[in-house]
């Protein structure tokens, strides 16, 4: 085992306010963060798909260049250090792809001194208990945090941002996003869809992670001094104030008439009953759409 400081995993779900923790957990004075949110390492390393994100680096990299040049000099250094980060980065993707003992030595070298770093990537809640037990035991000291939202309205708002990024027309946006609703209710593949699966997510994590080391949120209830003292004494940090009525990546609003909602309610269903039967208690926006189930 290497270093002392905690190693969290944000491991979803997409759209249910994990890149609001990132943005706070970097501005936490006892956290060191990487370059970016989502590493995705045992993703790639699960499904062999690194050539892919080692071309996306190498983008970023270069976007960073280019920013270094027209920068102010007092946002230089702090774009220096982002940029050493990620060619670091690059460097353990290229060379050291399949040695998880690599990526454990980069995010402890991140940590440097600090309690906490974090890599926060949503697609880790689709993997298996086998590497999820692997990424459990990388370090020392590892914690686990997932956010669930209220199914639907994470559902509708993936689907909106997938449409968003193809198209910033609003009425193409609106097609885009309501034929992918389309596909769903037909039976048909959707990665936003797959993203949905808050049983498999929630009985990979309880079989291979032990209860301490594991913490399950609702995004609804997340943006309280309350939850952020929770998060924080879980984690192992002092209490830090967070911006709790700032958003990041807000979607844009598109509505969702009542025989489409209706239809992904019913797909749903299985996904509220099985956190209703864990927790008890659900939010209340979640309590709104099971009612109609």
């Amino acid at each position: 085992m290497m270093g002392e400081a905690v190693l969290m995993y944000g491991i979803g779900a997409v759209k249910a306010g994990t890149s609001w923790l990132f943005n706070y957990l970097e501005g936490h004075p006892e956290c060191a963060m990487p370059p970016y949110k989502e590493l995705r390492y045992f993703y790639m390393l699960e499904n062999d798909h690194f050539e892919g994100q080692i071309k996306k680096v190498r983008v970023l990299i270069a976007d960073l260049k280019d920013s270094l040049e027209t920068a102010p000099e007092d946002r230089k250094p702090m774009i220096r250090k982002r940029l050493n980060k990620t060619r670091h980065w690059l460097k353990v993707l290229r060379e050291h792809r399949d040695d998880p003992a690599a990526y454990a030595a980069y995010m402890m070298d991140q940590a440097n001194g600090a309690k906490l770093t974090a890599d926060i990537t949503p697609e880790y809640s689709m993997m298996p208990v086998a590497r999820l037990k692997q990424m459990a035991g990388v370090v020392a000291n590892t914690r686990f945090v997932y956010l669930l939202r209220d199914p639907l309205d994470r559902l509708w708002s993936n689907i909106r941002m997938n449409a968003w990024r193809k198209t910033k027309d609003p009425k193409a946006m609106r097609a885009l996003a309501l034929a992918e609703v389309d596909r769903i209710l037909d039976g048909k593949s959707s990665p936003a869809y797959e993203r949905s699966d808050y049983v498999h997510g929630l009985t990979a994590l309880e079989t291979a992670v032990p209860e301490a080391r594991r913490k399950v949120m609702f995004y609804e209830t997340l943006f309280t001094d309350d939850s952020i003292r929770e998060l924080c004494a879980f984690l192992g940090l002092s209490n830090h104030k967070a911006a709790l009525d700032k958003r990041i990546h807000q979607g844009v609003p598109i509505k969702l008439d009542a025989a489409r909602r209706s239809g992904l309610q019913k797909l749903l269903a299985p996904q509220y009953h099985a956190v209703e039967k864990r927790f008890q208690t659900l939010p209340a926006r979640w309590q709104d759409n099971m009612a109609r189930v």
